[in-house]
């Protein structure tokens, strides 16, 4: 049989109820107790100090991290079309067989006019000269593997764009509208964040 026993030194918020049991061990139950007002408004605060920091500190250095990689990758592909590029002739009017005639040179014949600068090939494996990559892109319907004549690029580099440019300039890489002893190639490289990579060589008429 459970005798119950009050306790006058307890007070009546936290009461405790003692139970004398036949073993002679005690049960003591402890009423529970919430968090107080305060205790909340403290909390809050800290939640709110710890979001902030983390929204401007942390959060933004996700995207970040793959700065790299897409700039290593956005200059792998600019070299790829800068390579291409740069191994082919001067103009189209140039003596492909040697170079030993360079076009406006004392031989009659004319370097292309600065607004004709484009193909003249009917296909890509007949490109033989700078200009006939004027105006590739990927706007355009151009694909990075017909440009480069490689197989798994556009796979390689999905979400990547480019846009090919190739004007007369002086030596100093400054845009002439008549004809120069040298063309500017830029060859742009859109990553999948949006951000422009441009990449600039200058072909001279040798």
């Amino acid at each position: 049989m459970l005798t119950s026993l009050s306790l006058n030194n307890i007070s009546t918020a936290e009461k405790k109820t003692v139970k004398l049991c036949t073993n002679s061990y005690f049960e003591i139950v402890m009423q529970q107790r919430g968090f107080t007002l305060i205790e909340i408004i403290v909390g809050i605060v800290t939640l709110s100090i710890a979001l902030v920091l983390l929204s401007t500190l942390l959060f933004p250095q996700a995207p970040r991290s793959a700065e790299p990689l897409l700039q290593a990758r956005a200059s792998a592909l600019g070299q790829m079309f800068m390579n291409e590029i740069m191994g082919k002739a001067f103009d189209d009017n140039s003596d492909m067989s040697g170079g030993y005639v360079r076009c406006n040179d004392t031989t009659p014949v004319s370097c292309t006019e600065p607004g004709s600068l484009s193909s003249e090939e009917q296909s890509r494996s007949d490109y033989d000269d700078v200009d006939d990559f004027h105006g590739l892109s990927s706007d355009s319907g151009d694909d990075i593997d017909d440009v480069l004549l490689q197989g798994g690029l556009d796979e390689r580099f999905a979400g990547f764009s480019f846009e090919i440019s190739v004007v007369y300039s002086n030596d100093k890489g400054e845009q002439q509208t008549s004809i120069q002893r040298y063309k500017r190639i830029d060859v742009t490289i859109t990553a999948p964040n949006n951000q422009d990579f441009v990449f600039t060589a200058i072909r001279g008429d040798y």
